[in-house]
């Protein structure tokens, strides 16, 4: 009589042979096949892997866009206040001739203020 493990289904079956030896029967398990589905199990998770790595690059680009557009507006918004500050400093050197210059400039241009028969001639055509 040999020894046999119990038949767990056709798997088992194939994968064990008895070998008749000297000192009595051997059984000798072959290696089992592997499965395909481990196989796609690999293959479909290495696709998703990828999918996940590509969907967050573009998604990184993206941000990293906007951020460059972000930095731009930000430097020509400091360009602007750096001349607005260089302008400021220069008027507030104004003595004498120079400061009766800029507030009679100003008070024409942004205020509307005329000089005595100083005449305002308004062009309604648009030319």
């Amino acid at each position: 009589m040999s020894k046999r493990k119990p038949n767990t289904g056709k798997a088992s079956a194939a994968a064990e042979e008895t070998l008749e030896t000297k000192s009595g029967p051997r059984v000798v398990e072959r290696p089992k096949k592997k499965s395909k589905l481990r196989y796609v199990l690999l293959y479909l998770a290495a696709i998703g892997f990828v999918f996940y790595a590509v969907i967050t690059i573009i998604n990184q680009n993206v941000k990293i866009a906007e951020k460059r557009a972000e930095l731009s507006e930000i430097q020509q918004h400091i360009n602007v206040v750096e001349i607005e500050s260089d302008y400021l400093e220069k008027v507030q050197g104004y003595t004498g001739e120079e400061l009766n210059e800029y507030m009679e400039k100003i008070a024409k241009e942004d205020l509307g203020y005329v000089s005595n028969g100083e005449r305002i001639f308004i062009n309604v055509a648009g030319d």
